[in-house]
This record gives C-alpha cells, structure tokens and sequence, in this order.
C-alpha cells in the first residue's frame, strides 16, 4: 500500500492543493450543511490521528538520532535569554552547546543519499 502513496507524495504541492480545493468544493454540492460539517469534522480527525502519530514517531527518531535540540532549553536560556533572538548569536551558542549536530547532520546525509544511490541501482 506504501508504494501507492509514491506518487501523491511527488505531486506538486499547488496541483495537491487545488486538487483537494476542487474536491472539497465537489462534495459540498449534494450534502447538507449538518453532512458538509459532519464529513469535515471526521475528515479532520483523520489528519490530526496521522499528524499526532507522526509528531510521537518524529520525537522518537530525533531522539534515538541525537538531531534534538531546543532553543528554549534552560541550558541555553541560562547563557542567551534576549527579548528578541539575534540568529547569528544563537547559532554560535546552539554550535558550542551541541559540537558535533553538523558532523553527524553530514554523516546522515551521506548515508541517505548512499542508501538513494543504492535503490535507484535496485531499480535499474
């Protein structure tokens, strides 16, 4: 079933986008308002089950990958704590705080685009 959502997922955003838009605007014709809000509502449950799911697997991931950081953090608070964030500064603190995020940032990359290079030679 995975497989079949490859081609949702590569659609331009703006085609998707009308795509539901148009949708939307379809079903609305033969409902009345009770079904139009009944149907929207149960349609909305469906997005928030998937997006809370996704949220917790993405926690997860992050923290077994060590990608986790939070620039609300109170060691971070304890050194950089301005009204309004300067993004230079707060770089150069998240930089001393968490060294080696960009080497392990890299080294992910380059296992991703290995394992790419991998699967497109699978598919040939």
């Amino acid at each position: 079933m995975k497989e079949s959502y490859n081609d949702l997922f590569n659609i331009n955003p703006k085609y998707s986008t009308t795509a539901g838009f148009i949708l939307g605007l379809i079903l609305i014709d033969n409902l009345t308002a009770a079904e139009q809000n009944a149907l929207g509502e149960w349609l909305i449950m469906i997005g928030q089950t998937m997006i809370t799911n996704s949220g917790f697997q993405l926690l997860i991931e992050n923290r077994i990958n060590g990608n986790t950081l939070n620039i609300n953090s109170k060691e971070l608070k304890s050194i950089y704590n301005p009204f309004k964030y300067n993004i230079n500064k707060t770089k150069d603190i998240v930089k001393k705080l968490y060294p080696n995020f960009k080497q392990d940032f890299n080294s992910l990359s380059k296992l991703v685009n290995d394992l790419k290079k991998q699967i497109d030679e699978i598919k040939k």
